[in-house]
């Protein structure tokens, strides 16, 4: 890659996350990456494409994001939630159960691979899923739209929804934020780790991004670029031996926008089409799913006294950020919320090496999209 090609792509970065900002403010959900995979994909369908990111950013994204994830494990906020987390936690995994359930129908329907199918359902950490696609065998292109419909079908939802299930007003609960322990929500948004010192936290996140993939290498962990990084780091964040090391603000950000640009670029015209075919059954699969997820929270309101609205945000099917932002205003019930959406994000994270490798156990129909 040459100069010229290099400074292309920090303009388009530039211009993406400048849009971005402007869709945050409105509340669009997960702006970065949408944006960037919609820009991507408009240039690899009209021929403008520069030339490829080099591996080497792709696997530094990686790393990060699996630095930001392991950032959310707060033991301090599941051990707030106390005996009810184990409820709350058998509904988690139940939820996950469902995901695999109509990943595994919707994939016989449309005749979608199961890897790419599974993947595109599951419920939480759409960035995180979307980066690990290919090396789980999936398509990156339908698993992001898959995740990314997902995700902005409960952002969309999820305020009216638990707006309508609670029934109590005024009860206050204490702050909660997913990487509170090691960012600093109140920091400028040009600073990039979640501590004053941003050499020390930079420092910080860069040896746990190579130190991480180098001990997932070693110990043979699938997609060890994200899952080395994610497990050290949420060793470290639940030890309290530092803080401030997690990407944050314009950092966070822009490792969106370069898994958007990577997912967007691989874009062409039959892939849309298929896309645009599918719209109809991925719409249905993700509504029935948000449907049997909600029954789960109302089954479980019946043997836990938490508020069922609570109940509800800590169970959606993804859209944490949108999730977040809800129970805020409604003052609900953050530790809990936060404590659970954590819970599901890293266990899911854990399970998917296993899972694809159960579910290449079946029978799995030729891939639609090419």
């Amino acid at each position: 890659m040459n100069f010229r090609q290099a400074l292309t792509w920090v303009a388009l970065a530039g211009a993406v996350l400048a849009g971005a900002t402007l869709l945050d403010r409105v509340g669009f959900p997960a702006p970065q990456m949408m944006l960037a995979i919609v820009v991507g994909a408009a240039l690899a369908l009209t021929g403008h494409l520069p030339k490829p990111l080099p591996v080497q950013v792709n696997l530094g994204v990686q790393g990060m994001l699996g630095v930001v994830m392991g950032s959310y494990l707060q033991v301090s906020l599941l051990t707030s939630i106390g005996w009810d987390l184990l409820p709350v936690a058998a509904v988690t995994v139940a939820t996950i159960l469902l995901s695999i359930g109509v990943a595994l129908i919707f994939s016989r329907v449309m005749k979608v691979d199961i890897p790419t199918s599974t993947l595109g359902m599951l419920a939480g950490g759409s960035a995180a899923v979307v980066a690990a696609a290919d090396e789980l065998d999936a398509d990156p292109r339908p698993v992001a739209f898959m995740q990314y419909l997902r995700v902005a079908l409960v952002a969309l939802s999820a305020p009216a929804i638990a707006a309508l299930l609670d029934d109590e007003e005024g009860i206050a609960y204490s702050t909660a934020t997913l990487g509170g322990s090691v960012t600093d929500p109140a920091l400028p948004y040009w600073m990039i780790v979640g501590r004053g010192d941003q050499v020390a936290g930079v420092s910080t996140a860069i040896v746990l991004c190579v130190l991480g993939i180098w001990v997932g290498r070693r110990i043979g962990l699938p997609n060890a670029a994200l899952l080395g990084p994610m497990l050290l780091t949420a060793l470290l964040t639940a030890a309290g031996i530092s803080h401030g090391y997690a990407p944050t603000h314009l950092f966070k950000d822009l490792l969106f926008v370069l898994i958007g640009f990577d997912v967007g670029t691989r874009f062409t015209r039959k892939v849309v089409r298929e896309m645009a075919r599918m719209i109809p059954a991925m719409t249905a699969a993700v509504l029935a799913l948000s449907v049997l997820v909600a029954g789960l929270a109302m089954s479980l309101a019946y043997f836990v006294d938490l508020e069922l609205s609570d109940l509800y945000l800590a169970t959606t099917p993804g859209g944490i950020n949108a999730v977040l932002a809800t129970a805020d205003n409604m003052n609900a019930n953050l530790p809990l919320i936060t404590g659970v959406q954590t819970i599901r994000l890293l266990l899911m994270m854990l399970m998917l090496p296993l899972l694809m490798r159960a579910l290449r156990r079946f029978r799995v129909p030729q891939p639609v999209v090419a």
